[in-house]
């Protein structure tokens, strides 16, 4: 016969409560609580296209053909011509893996209770490369799009070369519109920012700013569902696009100097959308997505999912199209 009270002390170790008819043992809610932050607004509108190769290459006419003022009785002109340069960009590549225990697997399944999780797991790989882009399409920490010195991208903080700042105390709406509409009179060029990637923190200054002043701001929608306020500009109603990737400093960093003493420089990117693209790199499949590969099964069968993302990101006209606001707040 066997054993109950083996048995009961056999429990111990997992039950909640043994007792005369009462044998408590753990359960789960059948959800896992995840909020992790898997992308980000700036990844969804940003456009992707091919990239022409490795490098991507392409060309950026600088100026047209100069005209100028003649006696129209002895009409005497000068030639001129357009000047176009040459511009590369060096695809870069992003990974996420995870090994899944055939073991591990099956008794999961086998339980019942989180049977989802392998495909959430799987996933999750590329949720991985999302996150990991959409931080480094601002911080990537190469410093060249010519001639690489890291693995990284190029982020846009590093890219775009037109820069100002908003000292502590001055008007942050103001400050910004000032930038905008700096960009929008460029008489060679013809940029037209659309929007306003701030970070988290410096919106909200924004926010008790606009609050204190008696200022409504308008509404936006960004992408769907995600509902922003817009900051009239002479460029006109642009977005401010609350971004969690956008860093912030306490020292020189990105071109700027450090911010005063007990303030940090909080970063707001203006961007003339069309002129930021990211090339990406899919063989014969032409998949602007991340692409999920299965390695097969290892020695000790657990199966091998590897994630992967051929592409960078570039700002045409880092030094005219767009802007880079540091805003010195505590």
């Amino acid at each position: 016969m066997p054993n109950i009270n083996s048995s009961f002390r056999a429990l111990e170790g997992a039950a909640d409560f043994l007792g005369t008819g009462a044998i408590e043992v753990n359960m789960y809610e059948p959800e896992i609580f995840d909020i992790v932050r898997r992308s980000s607004v700036a990844l969804n509108r940003l456009p992707q296209v091919k990239a022409t190769g490795h490098p991507h290459r392409y060309f950026e006419q600088t100026a047209i053909s100069s005209g100028s003022f003649t006696d129209p009785r002895a009409i005497t002109p000068s030639a001129t011509g357009p000047i176009r340069v040459e511009r590369t960009a060096y695809i870069k590549a992003i990974v996420a893996q995870s090994n899944i225990s055939l073991f591990d697997k099956d008794v999961t399944q086998q339980q019942g209770q989180f049977a989802y999780v392998v495909a959430k797991d799987i996933d999750d790989i590329i949720s991985g490369i999302q996150v990991t882009r959409a931080a480094a399409i601002w911080n990537g920490n190469d410093t060249s799009m010519t001639t690489p010195t890291t693995i990284q991208y190029m982020g846009l903080l590093n890219q775009i070369t037109n820069q100002f700042t908003i000292a502590p105390g001055a008007s942050i709406i103001d400050g910004l519109k000032a930038a905008v509409a700096s960009i929008f009179a460029n008489t060679t060029y013809a940029a037209k920012p659309t929007a306003i990637y701030v970070n988290p923190i410096l919106g909200d200054y924004l926010d008790r700013e606009a609050k204190a002043s008696q200022i409504t701001f308008g509404k936006s929608t960004v992408v769907a569902g995600v509902e922003v306020e817009t900051l009239r500009t002479q460029a006109g109603e642009l977005p401010i696009i609350g971004e969690s990737f956008l860093p912030s400093a306490a020292g020189a960093l990105y071109g700027f100097d450090a911010p005063p003493a007990g303030n940090l420089n909080y970063f707001a990117v203006i961007l003339t959308e069309k002129d930021i693209e990211m090339p990406y790199i899919s063989g014969d499949s032409d998949d602007p997505n991340p692409r999920l590969f299965q390695l097969g099964l290892t020695g000790n069968l657990t199966g091998q999912y590897v994630g992967v993302k051929f592409d960078c990101i570039l700002a045409k006209g880092p030094s005219y199209a767009h802007g880079v606001v540091a805003v010195q707040r505590p």
